[in-house]
């Protein structure tokens, strides 16, 4: 069963729970966790590290969201199944990463530098969406932050069950696509469950919902690492859904997973 490994499963878990893991399914390191892990605390990277095999691809690697996008947009076909994006090199984790004793290079520091303030960028710009988001969502018109949840709760049983609904919001991201870079994306009718472009819609749908009702429809004028992690959390689920299942121990994660992919395997 191939599994999407997160990164609140991975630190939460034994290195024994692991190995057990590794040794049942096939675990799945999306390019997120491998990127936050070596942006983390010294001493909780290395915790990680230390946690998978000291074998020969102890996980599957699969690039980012965005580059499965692109693979559909180009090939004009689902990217999955997701064994067709596993990275088909060999290789094993420097084992001085899980020993405190790996030293990065000027290049790599730039690199991780770079996707952080990436993360970052891309957590405001997820925001000022997802603060628009109730457009859609008649029932969402006046909300407010810790009023009774059944609108929100209804809105995301509209995302995960009405695909007719959400290809009416991929039409008109489609349309804006191709007029502002004149791509043309697969017709609406043609995506379904196993494109990543519709799952990348529903799941950040959800994660908009879920700002709203946490946050209300305002902006940030700062954004905390947790807004962050929220926002980094979204590929994790994005890319669990077309796998078997997703390993996490985030309760939103679940939450999202549980209404969109009910039929398969939530470990938490």
């Amino acid at each position: 069963m191939n599994v999407v490994l997160d990164k609140s499963y991975l630190q939460g878990s034994s290195k024994n729970e692991i190995h057990q893991m590794c040794s049942q399914h096939q675990l799945i390191m999306p390019e997120v966790l491998f990127l936050e892990i070596l942006t983390t605390k010294t001493e909780n990277m290395v915790k990680c590290f230390r946690k998978f095999p000291e074998i020969e691809n102890p996980v599957a690697l699969v690039p980012n969201v965005g580059s499965l996008i692109r693979y559909e947009t180009e090939k004009d076909s689902p990217c999955s199944p997701i064994e067709k994006q596993f990275l088909n090199i060999r290789y094993v984790f420097n084992e001085l990463l899980a020993k405190n004793q790996y030293e990065f290079t000027d290049k790599q520091k730039e690199a991780l530098k770079e996707w952080e303030e990436s993360a970052n960028e891309g957590t405001r710009g997820f925001i000022e969406k997802a603060i628009v988001t109730d457009g859609w969502f008649p029932g969402l018109k006046g909300y407010k932050p810790r009023e009774s949840q059944n609108p929100i709760t209804d809105a995301m049983n509209m995302v995960a069950t009405d695909f007719d609904f959400v290809r009416k919001i991929y039409r008109q991201l489609r349309d804006e696509i191709y007029e502002t870079y004149k791509a043309l994306w697969p017709e609406p009718q043609r995506i379904g469950k196993e494109w990543i472009l519709l799952r990348y819609l529903q799941v950040n749908l959800m994660a908009a919902l879920e700002y709203i009702k946490k946050y209300g429809k305002e902006s940030q004028s700062r954004i905390t690492k947790r807004l962050e992690n929220e926002y980094l959390d979204i590929d994790y689920c994005i890319i669990g859904t077309i796998c078997d299942g997703l390993a996490t121990r985030d309760k939103t994660m679940a939450k999202f997973y549980n209404f969109l992919c009910p039929e398969k395997a939530l470990i938490s």
